[in-house]
């Protein structure tokens, strides 16, 4: 009997990638970072200043990881087409020390995320994301605005 061999493709190879980069952020694993994340890399919500390539990305998933302990990126969707990624993911996580001029509250959080990455040549060479920033500054106790009640 012969035996098939599967070639993946593109959009699959894709989103391989991009699901392996939560081993960073979930895991602390700088090695994925190392291994996956191109030199020229380009993160293009991180703050000002953070440093690009495969440190720049692990050092802020460590940053990430100091202030929200607990911290987990829980993959719901996703999705690739070509060179770009997409995933919506749910981040939950204690806030336990200062995030972005807020001192810490002790609270737990959970907040969606979408996040989109670019890869190529078996490596990621830039992400966007979007964050539910409305509802973090809620949980957290920042902004006492009501929640949308959906549609009336």
């Amino acid at each position: 009997m012969a035996t098939q061999e599967t070639t993946m493709t593109q959009d699959e190879r894709t989103l391989e990638i991009a699901l392996a980069m939560g081993k960073v952020f979930n895991d602390g694993d700088d090695q994925v970072a190392r291994e996956l994340v191109a030199p020229d890399f380009v993160d293009h919500e991180a703050p000002p200043g953070t440093p690009g390539g495969p440190e720049g990305y692990a050092g802020t998933a460590r940053w990430m990881r100091s202030v929200w302990t607990n911290a987990t990126w829980e993959i719901v969707d996703a999705f690739a087409k070509g060179d770009r990624a997409c995933l919506r993911v749910i981040f939950s996580g204690r806030h336990d020390a200062e995030f972005m001029g807020v001192p810490a509250t002790g609270r737990e959080v959970k907040v969606q995320h979408i996040h989109i990455y670019r890869i190529t040549d078996g490596q990621v060479h830039e992400h966007w994301a979007v964050r539910d920033e409305a509802n973090l500054a809620r949980q957290l106790g920042v902004w006492d605005l009501p929640q949308p009640g959906g549609q009336r």
